[in-house]
């Protein structure tokens, strides 16, 4: 997997999961044909989760601070988006935690390792999944 901010490349995560959510607007189901009736508004909206499992504390520091980002401008290659490839979508970090795995004895923490996760939910859609909208509602 492949992931930049602001057109950075960074750090591939330890783990990688995304929930994908496409969300309608007055679905319903026919009482005449038992056909579903939608209406989407969007679809392919991403939720993130991204865990690094052994960084180094310089590399703990620079991922938690990409996080008070917002919005944080990703551009993700994962194959559980359309086409591949999500490009300068807009998220922010919903939750965050660092957790200290090893130190040294003194006050060098060049021995530090930590774990490292975070969530992103994306803000708001694409021009690429607008136009997948408009697609599905027979509008291009």
């Amino acid at each position: 997997m492949l992931w930049k901010v602001d057109g950075i490349i960074q750090k591939s995560p330890s783990s990688y999961k995304d929930n994908i959510e496409d969300l309608d607007n007055d679905s319903y189901t026919s009482k005449v044909t038992g056909a579903l009736i939608d209406n989407p508004v969007a679809i392919g909206m991403l939720k993130l989760e991204m865990n690094w499992d052994y960084c180094t504390e310089e590399e703990a520091e620079k991922l938690m601070q990409l996080t008070y980002k917002n919005p944080m401008i990703v551009t993700i290659k994962c194959p559980s988006v359309l086409n591949g490839m999500l490009e300068n979508a807009k998220f922010r970090v919903s939750k965050r935690t660092t957790e200290m795995i090893e130190t040294g004895e003194n006050e060098d923490t060049s021995k530090s390792r930590w774990k490292v996760s975070f969530n992103l939910m994306q803000k708001e859609l694409t021009q690429q999944q607008k136009e997948t909208v408009n697609k599905s509602k027979g509008l291009v």
